[in-house]
């Protein structure tokens, strides 16, 4: 994974362009080819908002005075403010500050601004730079273009269970920010390995649907032209941001916290160490469409470092070393892990008044001589709290165990029918 965030890295990307379009291509190539990519015609409303036209870059930079070449876009893509329009003229130091951006906290980062919405133009650099511009004339080149005609585009993926049914969990992660490895990358990549992953699943009981979008405009978009459908189908679903790197793992729930994607996120976290748990009032993803009165999917966001919680977050130094390869595997299991508790999710009855004989069907043994064996003693207790009543999820958080490693216990009781699943 970390070898195809680095390949990700130099592309430079907005919420439409060139960029994002090979930025998917490359991902639907380590997919396997099954991304199905959508587009929506620049000036589209949707809801309130219009689609951007579609943004690409040439070159940007500035000439100083002295002939040096700074806030170079090859170098790095963030020196330019996001959707800056065409520009070349020579101006004098005290207007070309009106165009410049630095990070009040952090002198040697280069920070990510965008004006997608407002035309305007600048540049961005650190504050140590900043500090050092001397007194003339510098020359300002931004070779952009704006296309009314362009699009913006996105990618999905659909993997059907193995039910017949229409119940969907939606997973979602963006690909719009330039040059950003945790913010950025981490979420596709993570997404494009959990797609391997669970094509090869078995007897999957939901459907996945996995989208990859320019952030906000892109969800936006999606919920106008999918609506309906996302009312009707989605169960559970979960946005993959900031999940690369080894900090603490994180969770901003929904804003009623009781949906099922809440339920299942928090059991999951509990078994990570120091988890951090957030309320809505911290959103600042696609959690923020996804949960819009309106529609209220009960989305939670997995990651690790939380958006605006770590010091490099949009800025130059969330680089190729704030994310490493046990990062990602780690994002990756959490996100497997929640999935995997979410299947097992079900409410079960037992079949027996009082407890049945487990010794006569060799679930337990039939010499008492001391207390049973843990796994013997996870078997009873789960069927103690197997009322019809109780989720998987509610029982294990009883027992101190996580959902999924029950598996075995309810396949045992099945087969014995010993318990049935509750409709």
């Amino acid at each position: 994974m970390y070898e195809l965030l680095k390949e990700l890295f130099y592309i430079p990307r907005s919420i439409t362009g060139d960029g994002f379009r090979k930025s998917l291509s490359v991902l639907n190539s380590y997919m396997g080819g099954v991304v199905r990519q959508k587009s929506v015609p620049s000036g589209t409303k949707c809801f309130d908002w219009i689609v951007p036209p579609e943004w690409n870059v040439k070159d940007a930079y500035i000439i100083t005075p002295s002939g040096k070449k700074i806030c170079e876009f090859k170098k790095n893509n963030l020196h330019l403010v996001g959707y800056s329009e065409p520009f070349y003229a020579k101006i004098s130091l005290s207007e070309l500050k009106n165009h410049l951006y630095t990070h009040a906290n952090l002198p040697d980062a280069i920070p990510y601004v965008t004006s997608y919405y407002q035309k305007r133009w600048g540049f961005c650099l650190s504050k140590n730079d900043y500090d050092k511009l001397e007194d003339g004339i510098y020359e300002v080149f931004i070779d952009t273009e704006f296309n009314e005609n362009g699009e913006l585009n996105y990618g999905e993926i659909f993997i059907k269970g193995a039910q017949n049914q229409t119940d969907e969990i939606l997973i979602s992660t963006y690909l719009c920010h330039p040059q950003m490895a945790n913010n950025e990358l981490s979420g596709p990549v993570v997404l494009s390995q959990l797609v391997k992953w669970l094509k090869n699943q078995e007897n999957l009981r939901y459907n996945y649907r996995l989208i990859i979008i320019p952030e906000t405009i892109g969800s936006i978009c999606y919920i106008s032209k999918n609506y309906e459908a996302l009312k009707a189908n989605v169960k559970a679903g979960f946005v993959l941001s900031c999940i690369g790197d080894e900090r603490a793992y994180s969770v901003v729930l929904s804003p009623d916290e009781d949906s099922l994607s809440d339920k299942v996120a928090l059991h999951t976290i509990k078994f990570r160490q120091n988890p951090k748990i957030y309320s809505f009032l911290y959103r600042g993803s696609d959690e923020r469409q996804f949960n819009t009165p309106n529609l209220n999917l009960g989305i939670v966001t997995l990651g690790r470092s939380s958006f605006n919680r770590y010091d490099e977050y949009h800025t130059s130094l969330d680089d190729l070393s704030v994310v490493t390869q046990n990062g990602l595997e780690g994002g990756l299991e959490f996100i497997q892990n929640c999935i995997l508790n979410l299947e097992i999710n079900k409410i079960y009855s037992t079949t027996t008044t009082c407890e049945p004989n487990l010794g006569s069907r060799g679930l337990i043994n039939t010499i008492n001589s001391g207390p049973y064996p843990k796994d013997m003693t996870m078997l009873r207790n789960f069927l103690a709290f197997c009322n019809g009543k109780r989720s998987v999820i509610q029982i294990a958080d009883k027992l101190g165990v996580e959902a999924k490693n029950l598996k075995n216990i309810i396949e045992n009781l099945l087969k014995f029918e010993l318990i049935r699943e509750m409709k």
